[in-house]
C-alpha cells in the first residue's frame, strides 16, 4: 500500500478485503506482479492518474485463477496459470479483473516472466501495429530502445517483419545487449 506520497519508506504491508468476482470477472492469486515508471510516479505523487492515497498500485501480473464469477467462458477455470492487465490493484496478494484482461500463462515461462509481459508488449504492440502501419523493409525507429517498451519492441519487430531495418536511440553502455536483441543502428 502506498500510505502517501512519497519515497520507499511510505509503502507498507496492510490487510485489505478480499474482493469477490462478480458477472464476467475473475479472481487472480498473484505470484509475480510487473513494477513500472507508473508506480514508481504514484509512490512519489506525480502519476496523475494513481489513485488517492492510500492505494494499492500495479498495472500487470501473472498468477493462478482462484475463483472465476458468473458468465466468465469456459476457457478461464480455477487453477489456471495466467496473466493479467489490471487497473491498479495488482501489487496485492489477489486481485480482481474482467475475464477479457486475461491470457494463459504459457507454460515456458515463468510467473515472473509473465508478469513483465502486459504493459510493455501491448503498450509496443499498439505504437507497432495499432497507430503504426509496418511493412516488409519498413525503416522504425525506436526512441528509448534500452526501455521495457523497446526491448518489447523490437522483439515484435523481428517476429513480423525480420527484414526490417530498425534504429534505436539509448545510452552507448546498452548498444551491445541492443545490437544482440536485433537492433541495426543504435545512436
Amino acid at each position: 500500500v502506498i500510505t502517501k506520497p512519497g519515497n520507499y519508506s511510505v509503502l507498507a504491508v496492510q490487510p485489505r478485503p478480499i474482493m469477490e468476482p462478480g458477472h464476467g470477472e475473475v479472481r487472480v492469486r498473484v505470484v509475480a506482479a510487473g513494477l513500472n515508471f507508473a508506480e514508481v510516479s504514484a509512490r512519489m505523487g506525480i502519476y496523475p492518474d494513481a489513485p488517492p492515497t492510500p492505494s494499492v498500485v500495479g498495472y500487470e501480473v501473472a498468477g493462478i485463477i482462484d475463483a472465476c464469477g458468473e458468465d466468465v467462458d469456459d476457457s478461464w477455470h480455477v487453477g489456471q496459470r495466467v496473466i493479467c492487465f489490471c487497473k491498479f490493484g495488482g501489487h496485492a496478494e489477489m486481485v480482481v479483473v474482467p475475464s477479457g484482461n486475461l491470457w494463459a500463462l504459457p507454460e515456458v515461462l515463468s510467473f515472473e516472466e509473465g508478469a513483465a509481459v502486459p504493459v510493455n508488449f501491448l503498450t509496443a504492440y499498439h505504437m507497432l501495429f495499432g497507430i503504426g502501419v509496418i511493412r516488409p523493409k519498413s525503416v522504425i525507429l525506436v526512441h528509448m530502445a534500452a526501455g521495457g517498451v523497446g526491448t518489447a519492441a523490437i522483439q515484435l519487430i523481428r517476429a513480423k517483419c525480420p527484414d526490417a531495418y530498425v534504429y534505436g536511440t539509448a545510452s552507448a553502455s546498452k548498444h551491445a545487449f541492443l545490437k544482440e536483441l536485433g537492433y541495426d543502428c543504435l545512436v
